[in-house]
């Protein structure tokens, strides 16, 4: 299924209600602290709990889901950080069979000599002629919900939850099979987190590829030594974008990731060179490994990290070269200005459609708290509705420079 919009309420920064509507690219952008990686990361989030993996599979929202560790407590996760606070979150995706959506509203219940409990206060599936809806008709651990379901007689009884997945009888084949689905989709997200961390060499060469890079790229290595496809590849990225030679090389039973200029044959392992050759390399791999990942969604915090402005065109180029398309957005978070005028200068150059791009200034609105405006790409590439004063540092530098200049004449 393609992930085709996320609506969160009370998450966070985020005390209204946001909807977020996902293009095959989709750029994240505004200030520091204004809420841009809580709205990433929400997609790992709600992945956990759809698909939990952790040992305590009853919890609404586990706040550890895919090595991304989302708040200490509830609370945490809660506008305000209220003890007995709520939060809602909806999502919506698409396949050859149409619209599937699930929404709900997970609460803290906090009461006199029992633990606090995270209960689902309302759920609801809808699509594809499934209307079914619970409401939890108490705050008892043992409450009981009542069911809706378009065409029968409402009706009462306990659930029991994986996740935000009910075990239940209330759903039909049908209703289950769009559940699968979801599974399915939240078990392909990837995400990777800034900032980024790989596997020091030497390390044992794996017989396969790993199952993930990780939240922070830990992996990456591996995933090198073991498709020689892909490390051809990141070698002719490399040299095209560093002028520097990036390889495994075997060391007997180990291996180690090396880089080293072409102009000269002294190597050293990478993490031990310039942080942005290193640190870049996660984002590199997860571009290049985009189209064969299967349905999904990937998800990148700051790719330019770390990297010389020169070299953000280039991995620009790189993560817009190798997009899937709709069935794997890709979400990056991002600073830099270059990522939004090589999208910009793609669509004006018809080298993709402009309904492929989409961009979401995220900004805090007083009395409110974080919000976002959608913000789209003409087939000119120009940009509809973009707010002022943002990205505008280079020009006032340059206004500067030139009234400085005029007042020493």
């Amino acid at each position: 299924m393609n992930l085709r919009r996320l609506s969160i309420e009370r998450y966070k920064g985020y005390a209204q209600p946001v909807e977020v509507e996902f293009a095959p690219l989709t750029i994240l952008v505004g200030s520091n602290n204004s809420g841009k990686t809580a709205l990433a990361q929400t997609i790992q989030l709600l992945a956990g709990a759809l698909a939990p993996a952790g040992k305590d599979h009853s919890e609404p929202l586990p706040l550890e889901s895919g090595g991304i560790q989302h708040g200490e407590t509830f609370a945490d996760l809660v506008t305000g950080r209220l003890l007995h606070g709520q939060l809602r979150l909806s999502v919506t995706l698409t396949d050859d069979v149409g619209d599937v959506s699930m929404a709900a509203t997970i609460r803290n219940v906090v009461a006199p000599d029992r633990p606090p409990e995270r209960q689902i206060a309302d759920w609801r599936l809808a699509g594809n002629g499934h209307d079914i809806s619970l409401q939890r008709q108490g705050l008892d651990a043992h409450s009981e919900y009542e069911i809706s379901v378009a065409g029968i007689e409402p009706r009462r009884q306990s659930i029991d939850w994986r996740g935000l997945i009910p075990l239940s009888d209330i759903l039909d084949e049908g209703a289950q099979d769009r559940i699968a689905a979801l599974q399915r989709s939240a078990l392909g997200i990837r995400h990777l987190q800034c900032p980024r961390r790989l596997l020091p060499s030497p390390f044992a060469a794996p017989d396969n590829l790993p199952a993930s890079l990780g939240p922070d790229g830990w992996n990456t290595p591996l995933a090198l030594a073991a498709n020689d496809e892909l490390r051809e590849s990141v070698r002719k990225w490399y040299e095209n974008a560093f002028g520097e030679v990036i390889d495994v090389v075997s060391q007997g039973t180990y291996s180690g990731l090396m880089v080293g200029a072409q102009t000269h044959n002294i190597t050293v392992a990478l993490t031990q060179s310039g942080r942005g050759l290193s640190h870049v390399l996660p984002a590199v791999v997860m571009a290049l490994t985009a189209r064969t990942a299967g349905p999904g969604v990937d998800v990148i915090e700051h790719p330019e990290a770390e990297l010389h402005p020169a070299a953000h065109a280039d991995l620009a180029e790189l993560l817009l070269d190798n997009l899937p398309g709709p069935a794997r957005p890709l979400v990056v978070e991002t600073h830099s200005e270059m990522v939004l005028l090589r999208a910009r200068r793609w669509v004006a150059e018809r080298r993709i459609p402009a309904d492929h791009v989409l961009i979401y200034w995220v900004h805090i609105e007083p009395q409110i708290g974080s919000t976002v405006r959608k913000i789209r790409i003409d087939d000119n590439g120009e940009l509809n509705g973009w707010p002022d004063g943002v990205f505008i540092e280079d020009y006032e530098e340059i206004t500067a420079i030139r009234r400085a200049a005029r007042a020493n004449r």
